[in-house]
């Protein structure tokens, strides 16, 4: 993947899917999904979560994004949903360029954060990067007007070298009830980051 005139890498679980940011693989997958589910309610769930996907994904089109990936699965607790974005993102003249000042105008869904929102900055390393800044929890934001959304995020904030940008590598998935073995794969995929040609260290053993 590209980003200007750097190239970088990530690695996902074997059982998740790159996505076009227009929305058509998650169609198919969506449609996939219900020739399975004969039930009301499992379709209900599925076209809810769906919904929800394509419009995090429309707005993600709009905001810089350059590459995105998920997961959906229906298991016996129900419907599981993650995903994974990389924004590329240039602070306006004169804007706080650090994590902590780009974390505060940013969300997974790119809309108004609400008051369910909790999330924590702190510092990691990826070690293809080194020490970067990242924000984590539970946020809560509009992803239409008078819809809210509540998911569990990560946000990696990754200086682009050379250049005054920065990667945001977004994590997010809407089954709070996993949010920390959850957070754990996010972080597991996040930590196989680093620019160049070579191929990202695999993170299929923390696939969910």
């Amino acid at each position: 993947m590209t980003t200007g005139s750097h190239t970088f890498g990530i690695a996902i679980p074997e059982n998740w899917t790159e996505y076009d940011l227009h929305g058509e693989t998650l169609a198919e997958r969506r449609a996939e999904m219900l020739r399975h589910a004969p039930q009301k309610e499992t379709r209900d769930a599925i076209n809810h979560t769906f919904r929800s996907a394509r419009r995090i994904m429309e707005g993600a089109r709009m905001r810089g994004a350059v590459y995105a990936a998920g997961t959906t699965a229906m298991y016996e607790d129900g419907l599981l949903m993650a995903g994974l974005m990389i924004f590329s993102v240039k602070p306006p003249p004169g804007e706080d360029f650090s994590a902590k000042g780009i974390a505060e105008q940013f969300s997974a869904t790119g809309g108004r954060r609400r008051e369910g929102t909790s999330r924590t900055l702190s510092t990691v390393t990826l070690p293809g990067v080194g020490p970067v800044g990242r924000m984590s929890g539970i946020e809560e934001t509009e992803i239409s007007d008078g819809i809210s959304y509540k998911m569990v995020v990560t946000h990696t904030f990754v200086p682009v070298p050379g250049a005054e940008r920065v990667l945001i590598i977004t994590c997010f998935s809407p089954n709070l009830p996993l949010a920390e073995p959850l957070c754990d794969l996010f972080d597991a995929i996040t930590s196989t980051f680093a620019f160049g040609d070579q191929a990202p260290v695999a993170a299929g053993a923390a696939a969910t």
